[in-house]
């Protein structure tokens, strides 16, 4: 859904509440139904099929509810709020049936377990845990094994029992129990419902938080699931283990509610020393790696020695075995000696431990609390259903209760908590609520608790609200800009931090001072700064213009410190659109980068749009002379969108009919691989392309139409004082002088692309794409190699790079005379730093450029004498 609605939070939990609502009518639904049928598997069975059946339907859907979506916004012109409603309303056909249909899963099942005698509330316990586990153990599959070689799909977070084969119904009847007071049923309903809701709240903040502490790559999100549904699974598996006694039921809520409160307090502090594991390196990750495991195998060998030494049978424990420390031992050993080889031998090792080190950091932080999250369900699922009369009704009602929590908890979170309060502050918040939540469900549900109980649960509410006090009220600043988690070094720390903002878009966007250098940061990774990288930014402004024929209607996608848009404004273009995600970005860019963009914000022209740059090009109906896109890294999960197949054939739609396309792709830590998945994707949709090579950084130049330039326009340009003053900064003396930066044109394009199979195993026709979403899941891999890349793949270009011709392939239009070619050339020759090869051209030249020619001459020799006099003072 993100390739439609956009990759915004906004969209996403629009999203996430429709999916969440369809459950939850499923759920109150189906389980009135249910119990109006004898006890049966053929109702979930039925449901599953469907399920099935509508799933496979559901790919043919979306290009048709794609257009629907395009041409309603169009046609009602509908603002923030308006596009809000129409991203529910779109998605509202497309996932509440298979939604409907999951939700009601769980009650139909419930109704055929409470057929099967008494305690049928321990099997169903036992079910939903063996369910979230089962999810877990997928979500790991999918991201270690499948993520490299397909597409995946999500797997829903509901609770669908699996059950191996239907079984007759036993005709036992329903074991009668304790009526439940009208009173205590609408607290457990009541409490369900906030306990969802907190329980959403935490997700998404602790899915927001993580990007700016482990990082934002699709790896990095499916880790966090990953661990989310591991502790979700253990704490309903022990309540269905270890708590069967009825009268603990309401205190273990209450406990386990007031302990996940404390845990969330007590951890908060050690979230700003992530940073610190990874800036060790990788070499670093790799020792913590092998140390954290070689101390869970300690501490298990631990328990096992105190298990036996008070001489209790190992066998009761799950059926372990007594020499179960020496196979531990064995295979810990074997584990660090293999490791050490395949470390030698194979540079995708390096890329495991990474993940490796961020799955244990996520582990060692939401863990506990995941377990915790994962007690509260199955015990209102207990204490609701005790009895086990009209299972079906009351399960679908507490898990609609449940579940319509989460879908206000999204919204609430996603839309007005996290926005207005922060991460840190919304952490601190849910966790008092998670507590007094607690506090008050076991005072009012357990009314006979002894003193000693309550005097327990007091002084733990009193602890908490004291830790509540005293939690820091704000990130630190420093720490948390750092991004030492980007490419597993220290990352930004020099300095201090002179803006620091944080939304649900863009997560944190800081500046950090050091000196006079000003640097723009999102989540601590680097966006820009206003001295080293400002001139790469305007060379993606003026080398596509090299190949504009006409300057009506400019897109720039991606602000930040806004070069790319200046360098825009100084051409004669009549209007620019500008598309930014995150809108601290704009302000940012507005108050601290002045120096670079001369207040291009405040051009007349410029038309700013806070907005994913995809989504905005699929909803609007402008068609553009110049589209240039400043995205930095296509490893952060979402950016490699703007690199598949589906995105270039949109950029083709809106541009005009020789319209030009540029987009950075960074080389440094990208593996040859994925440049050439790039290329070759970009070349199945646009038949002209060119390629240019900055200081590390790639332009990806493609068009329509043949790419060439009018001789009198790119003259006319470089006079204009703006432009001439960015060239400066450029540090070159004309337009023409950004030719030298040409690696490939359509013929040297071919050539590279055509020898794929042998440089990277992959068929001439293989493209990344929506459904195959190659680059999003192959990127990641280049952050951890223990090679440079940027001069492997730099290698690669000038191995396919013409050697004879300084203007391969590139018409010059409009050209007064081939004596004036040769002024082009000299100043190629003179950026490529072959002052010789520049001065012969240079000195072949005759007629008007020729005083243009002479000066420059002078120049060069000018530069060749000073550096003789250095070299001979040396």
């Amino acid at each position: 859904m993100t390739y439609t609605f956009g990759n915004t939070a906004q969209a996403v939990s629009t999203v996430l509440a429709v999916f969440l609502g369809g459950l939850s009518v499923g759920a109150f639904v189906v389980g009135r139904l249910a119990d109006r049928r004898p006890p049966s598997l053929r109702l979930y069975g039925a449901l599953e099929l469907l399920v099935g059946a509508y799933c496979l339907l559901v790919p043919s859907l979306f290009g048709v509810l794609t257009r629907a979506y395009v041409n309603l916004y169009n046609s009602f012109g509908v603002g923030t709020l308006g596009l809000t409603a129409l991203r529910f309303g779109i998605a509202l056909p497309l996932i509440v049936p298979a939604a409907f249909l999951m939700g009601g899963t769980l009650p139909a099942v419930a109704r055929f377990v409470a057929s099967q005698g008494s305690g049928f509330q321990a099997r169903l316990d036992r079910l939903y845990a063996l369910n979230c586990l089962g999810v877990w153990l997928s979500c790991g599959i999918d991201f270690a094994i499948f993520a490299s070689v397909m597409a995946l799909t999500s797997r829903s977070l509901q609770p669908v029992v699996p059950v191996a084969a239907f079984e007759p119904p036993i005709s036992e009847p329903e074991r009668a129990g304790r009526a439940l007071s009208r009173s205590a049923a609408w607290v457990l309903l009541g409490g369900s419902f906030l306990t969802g809701a907190v329980a959403l709240a935490y997700e998404v903040t602790w899915t927001h938080v993580l990007a700016f502490l482990i990082g934002n790559s699709v790896y990095a999100f499916g880790l966090m699931l990953f661990v989310f549904l591991c502790g979700l699974g253990w704490g309903a598996r022990w309540v269905g283990r270890r708590l069967q006694n009825v009268e603990d039921w309401a205190w273990a809520l209450g406990l386990s509610q007031l302990a996940l409160g404390l845990v969330i307090l007590l951890t908060l502090p050690l979230w700003t020393r992530v940073h610190d594991l990874f800036s060790y390196g990788v070499v670093g990750a790799y020792d913590f790696d092998l140390a954290a495991i070689g101390l869970l195998v300690a501490i298990r060998v631990g328990w096992l020695a105190w298990r036996t030494r008070r001489n209790r049978p190992l066998s009761a424990s799950g059926g372990l075995r007594t020499d179960e420390h020496l196979f531990l031992g064995l295979l810990f050993c074997a584990f660090v000696a293999t490791a050490k080889v395949l470390n030698a031998q194979f540079d995708f090792v390096w890329f495991f431990w990474g993940e490796l080190l961020r799955l244990l950091i996520t582990s060692f932080l939401l863990i506990v609390p995941a377990t915790l999250l994962g007690f509260s369900f199955p015990l209102f699922l207990n204490l609701y259903t005790h009895g086990g009369q009209r299972a079906g009704r009351r399960v679908g009602r507490i898990y609609a209760a449940n579940t319509l929590g989460t879908v206000v908890g999204s919204l609430a979170t996603g839309f007005f908590f996290l926005p207005s309060l922060g991460s840190l502050s919304m952490l601190r918040t849910a966790a008092l609520a998670s507590a007094l939540l607690g506090f008050g469900l076991a005072f009012w549900l357990e009314t006979r608790q002894g003193s000693r109980r309550k005097a327990m649960l007091a002084g733990l509410a009193v602890l908490c609200s004291l830790l509540f006090a005293l939690t820091p009220r704000q990130w630190d600043e420093t720490r948390m800009s750092r991004g030492a988690y980007a490419y597993f070094n220290p990352g930004w720390r020099n300095g201090r931090v002179v803006y620091f903002k944080e939304d649900i878009e863009g997560g944190l966007t800081s500046v950090g001072e050091a000196g006079k250098v000003r640097t723009l940061l999102t989540n601590g990774k680097f966006q820009g700064d206003n001295a080293e990288e400002v001139p790469q930014q305007f060379a993606f402004a003026f080398i596509p213009a090299l190949f504009v024929r006409q300057f009506n209607h400019a897109l720039v996608i991606g602000l930040g410190t806004g070069g790319t848009l200046r360098g825009v404004c100084d051409l004669p273009f009549r209007r620019i659109d500008a598309a930014e995600l995150s809108p601290h970005i704009v302000e940012a860019a507005r108050l601290w980068f002045r120096d670079v963009n001369r207040e291009a914000l405040g051009d007349s022209r410029v038309h700013i749009k806070i907005a994913d740059g995809r989504n905005y090009l699929l909803l609007s109906r402008e068609h553009y002379d110049l589209i240039t896109i400043e995205v930095t890294s296509l490893w952060i999960s979402g950016q490699a969108d703007l690199y598949n197949k589906e995105f270039y054939e949109l950029c083709r739609a809106h541009l005009g009919e020789d319209g030009v396309l540029q987009q950075w792709v960074a080389i440094h830590h990208l593996r040859t691989r994925e440049l050439l998945v790039i290329l070759n994707t970009a070349a199945q949709v646009f038949p002209h392309l060119a390629f240019f090579m900055g200081s590390s950084h790639g332009l990806l130049i493609a068009s329509s139409g043949a790419l060439g330039c009018e001789y009198s326009q790119i003259q006319n340009l470089g006079s204009s004082p703006e432009v001439a003053r960015d060239l400066q900064r450029l540090g070159v003396p004309s337009m023409w002088s950004l030719f030298a930066g040409l690696m490939l044109e359509d013929k040297s394009m071919r050539r590279l692309l055509s020898a794929m199979p042998q440089l990277a195993g992959l068929s001439p026709g293989f493209v990344s794409s929506d459904l195959f979403p190659d680059l999003e899941y192959q990127s990641p891999k280049g952050i951890t190699l223990p090679y440079d890349t940027a001069s492997r793949n730099l290698e690669l270009l000038m191995r396919f790079r013409p050697k004879d011709d300084l203007l391969p392939g590139i018409a010059i239009r409009g050209q007064p005379s081939d004596n004036d070619r040769e002024l082009v050339l000299g100043y190629i020759a003179e950026a490529r730093g072959d002052k010789n090869v520049a001065l012969k051209h240079f000195g072949r030249l005759s007629g008007p450029s020729r005083n243009e020619a002479d000066a420059e001459t002078a120049r060069i020799r000018a530069g060749i004498a000073s550096a003789d006099g250095y070299r001979q003072s040396q």
